[in-house]
């Protein structure tokens, strides 16, 4: 591996804490992050009774320490995460933070027993230590959580996919600052204006706060009931993921927006339940036609927040109708308490956090397709509350 470097310098240590202790939440196991040294960066998260108990003890806290120390090692020397049994024979893990084929620290969690303990045979990373003379101990030993190796196992995972994911996205937005502070002059008064232009669409942001999201999602799943749910939310979340990805893309299909938003809305209704019901139900034969790509995510977003209550019960539909050379995709949704004039409003200020407007993105959508194209929010057809918004594509486009 190459040099090593600080963890702070890859991702914000206030956003290290947040995921930690949402991941400890949600997954009821103890974290700390440490750096390439085992020093700890962050707070501890989820920290159980026993083991605070045990740090009282004369000697216990610096058997902690060296189980820590030897787990990081394990781990930043295979590459990969590491699950062992520290001295007070609970069930630990590392998982080594490698950017770039650089060290940079580990996140040690655990602090759990086993259910199927019997069938796996763990190696104890350093001598058992002799605590359970102490009553308070004990009593706190016999409430540790238990779970499954195979949840422990995907937990761990888990929690190494959103750590480095939250670096490579740091570090991805670090890059395009760097980028943009080189230009200069004229050229970036007038190149950089266009290419903020473009930047600036909604269809062209990270998913960083979708992607938290739903990993959070996952992990409370996974401990709620079996696989189906869990393994149905997580390919949907991947197919999102791949299709996002390229940051350069500006044409797509309506077959593939429609995939993407379809999957984005199970997703939401994995966590809605039976509040959410949609439809998506645009003939095969308009999937060709061209559309900019990721267009849908800013309108399932709007459409989204613009439900206000809790118990408010949410229909979403999504279906086309051809007009003239043109196709009109309309996303109808029955909010009783939002009318088009609020919704219009409410768009704007959501886009608003992008750098951009409702206006702004009816703009760039006639500057990729033509003049022909529009995106507007209005009155259902059907004269029920709520509101629709209407996205106009040609139907041959060059």
């Amino acid at each position: 591996m190459g040099e090593f470097k600080k963890i702070s310098d890859q991702i914000d240590v206030e956003l290290l804490q947040s995921i930690q202790d949402n991941c400890s939440k949600a997954m009821g196991l103890a974290f700390v992050t440490v750096d390439y040294k085992g020093r700890p960066i962050t707070k501890y998260s989820g920290f159980t009774d026993h083991c605070a108990l045990g740090r009282e003890l004369q000697g216990f806290s610096e058997m902690c320490e060296q189980c820590d120390a030897h787990g990081g090692l394990h781990s930043a020397i295979t590459g990969q995460p590491y699950i062992y049994r520290c001295h007070a024979d609970l069930v630990d893990f590392a998982v080594p933070l490698i950017l770039d084929d650089n060290y940079l620290g580990s996140v040690m969690g655990g602090q759990v027993r086993l259910t199927d303990a019997e069938e796996r045979e763990l190696d104890h990373i350093i001598p058992q230590a002799n605590w359970n003379k102490s009553e308070a101990m004990v009593r706190a030993y016999g409430k540790l959580r238990e779970m499954t190796y195979d949840k422990l196992l995907a937990s761990v995972q888990v929690v190494r996919d959103m750590f480095l994911y939250a670096m490579q996205n740091q570090r991805a937005q670090e890059r395009g600052k760097d980028e943009n502070a080189e230009e200069s002059g004229a050229q970036m008064d007038s190149e950089r204006s266009v290419r903020r232009g473009d930047r600036g669409t909604v269809w062209q942001q990270e998913g960083s706060d979708q992607f938290f999201f739903t990993m959070n999602l996952i992990t409370q799943l996974a401990y709620q009931e079996g696989a189906d749910r869990t393994g149905a939310v997580a390919l949907d979340f991947a197919d999102i993921v791949r299709y996002t990805s390229d940051a350069e893309r500006k044409l797509s299909v309506l077959g593939e927006e429609l995939n993407y938003a379809e999957a984005s809305l199970r997703v939401q209704k994995a966590w809605w339940g039976e509040m959410l019901d949609y439809s998506v139900s645009v003939p095969r034969q308009y999937w060709g036609v061209n559309c900019p790509f990721l267009i849908f995510r800013p309108i399932i977003d709007i459409v989204l927040q613009s439900f206000k209550g809790e118990d408010d019960q949410r229909k979403i539909d999504i279906f086309a109708e051809e007009n003239g050379k043109d196709l009109l995709v309309l996303v109808q949704a029955n909010s009783e308490s939002v009318g088009p004039e609020e919704m219009e409003n409410r768009a704007d200020e959501y886009l608003a956090r992008e750098n951009s407007s409702l206006r702004d993105l009816n703009r760039s959508l006639k500057r990729l397709m033509g003049k022909r194209c529009e995106l507007s929010i209005g009155h259902r057809g059907d004269g029920q509350t709520g509101y629709a918004i209407r996205l106009k594509l040609p139907l041959k486009w060059r």
